[in-house]
């Protein structure tokens, strides 16, 4: 049977390889092998935090190799940052076993020169002064992220934001519930949650979101979690369905609407009346949010595969835009996507994202709610995309957020902006737009 080390190491290598996200990557991978439940989550945190370190630990085994590290075999090079992130980060993880099993393994996969090769190299480090940032090695290296991504926050952030920002997104990120408030009061809740020896903490300025500060393992299989009673979602993302604040027996549509947890979430606050037509151009993702439905009971989504570029919607009272984005605000939870995001990415999501808000306007009834939101910290999928929208249509104009406990997000413009390391959530964006006539 396949080691842990071993089976992360195909699964970065299938990064490598293919075009799709880690997350995808690693639930198939986890399914076609059948992996050992024991050892899955120890697999997950592993290919999740070497991409998450993946410039600091290149960089390290760049100085002790005796040639470029391009001339590496793919799944050597995954072999060394497996074995590096392991003397770097994991304190639970002997020096000598990790780099004695890497050895092993390399060995096993090429032979003895190269394992002697992954030994020498891995010593050096160990050796090494890591905690320092090495004179001529550039920021964007030492904190981890593509240099071109680095620049661009140091240009709109500037370079103290810039380093926060990345701190806060190579740190842990916590896990986050909301709970249904039509099912379960929050003492209640509580006290089911605590007998369980589960600990929360709840978001400040939130009724309904709670940080899980231990137990966290025991929240899928929960009793409350298959009644319907919370389901996990980021403050943040949260946060954007308060903004469009859906009220009873509305017709609302949610055109990009995969995975479905703000759609689920606009249902609760409707308290299931009216309608609510959620639409994704995947109909793969639309069948993977509609199983989260069937859990939550909720019965006034109609679900529908459509195009928000051109296909036919219903007249709505208001209508919610979470528009596909470079998901910048997300690396913290995600942080393969600073690696398969580059600045073409950037030019042609920004074109999408104006095609869908330039025709889904049109089913947004007279004084009804037109709602842009993105996951992205980029103001060119953020303002810029609005105040090109409303320059080419005066019938629509900002709206003010009318939430006290959003208030502190609101920037100076009126849109919904949170940054990661002050407001300690994921990064949104969102901007309410009333058609007057």
């Amino acid at each position: 049977m396949k080691s842990a080390r071993e089976q992360v190491v195909e699964i970065i290598d299938r990064f490598y390889n293919t075009t799709l996200d880690l997350k995808t990557i690693q639930n198939s991978y986890l399914k076609q092998n059948n992996t050992d439940p024991s050892k899955r989550n120890r697999i997950v945190v592993l290919s999740r935090e070497i991409l998450r370190w993946k410039g600091r630990l290149d960089l390290f085994i760049k100085k002790y190799l005796d040639h470029s590290i391009d001339r590496l075999q793919p799944q050597l090079l995954i072999i060394l940052e497996l074995a590096t992130y392991e003397l770097l980060f994991d304190d639970k993880v002997p020096d000598y076993a990790a780099i004695n099993s890497p050895v092993d393994l390399a060995k096993r996969k090429f032979n003895k020169k190269t394992a002697g090769l992954v030994n020498a190299v891995l010593r050096k480090i160990n050796s090494a002064n890591v905690d320092t940032k090495p004179k001529q090695v550039i920021d964007s290296e030492w904190y981890s992220f593509p240099n071109w991504l680095y620049e661009k926050w140091i240009m709109q952030f500037g370079k103290t934001r810039t380093h926060q920002l990345c701190n806060y997104f190579n740190s842990p990120v916590p896990l986050t519930i909301r709970r249904n408030t039509f099912k379960i009061n929050h003492d209640s809740f509580i006290q089911k949650i605590e007998e369980d020896s589960i600990k929360l903490s709840q978001i400040k300025n939130s009724d309904c979101f709670y940080n899980v500060e231990s137990g966290g393992t025991q929240l899928l299989n929960h009793p409350l979690f298959k009644d319907g009673c919370f389901s996990f979602q980021d403050r943040g993302a949260g946060s954007i369905v308060e903004v469009l604040d859906p009220q009873p027996n509305e017709i609302i549509l949610d055109v990009c609407c995969a995975p479905g947890t703000k759609t689920n979430y606009i249902s609760e606050i409707m308290q299931n009346t009216g309608k609510i037509f959620a639409s994704d151009i995947s109909n793969e993702r639309i069948s993977t949010a509609q199983k989260d439905e069937i859990r939550l009971k909720n019965k006034n989504i109609i679900w529908e595969q459509k195009d928000a570029t051109k296909d036919i919607f219903p007249m709505a009272d208001s209508v919610l835009v979470d528009a596909p984005c470079t998901g910048t605000g997300v690396i913290g939870r995600r942080p393969d996507i600073k690696w398969r995001r580059k600045p073409k990415h950037l030019i042609r999501i920004i074109d999408l994202q104006s095609s869908i808000l330039n025709h889904v306007y049109k089913f947004v009834k007279p004084n009804g709610i037109l709602v842009y939101a993105t996951c992205s910290l980029e103001e060119e999928e953020n303002w810029q995309v609005v105040d090109a929208f409303l320059k080419l249509h005066n019938d629509f104009k900002v709206a003010s957020i009318e939430n006290h406990q959003l208030e502190k997000l609101i920037d100076e413009k009126g849109a919904l902006q949170t940054f990661p390391p002050e407001n300690k959530m994921d990064g949104m964006f969102a901007v309410k737009m009333i058609r007057d006539k």
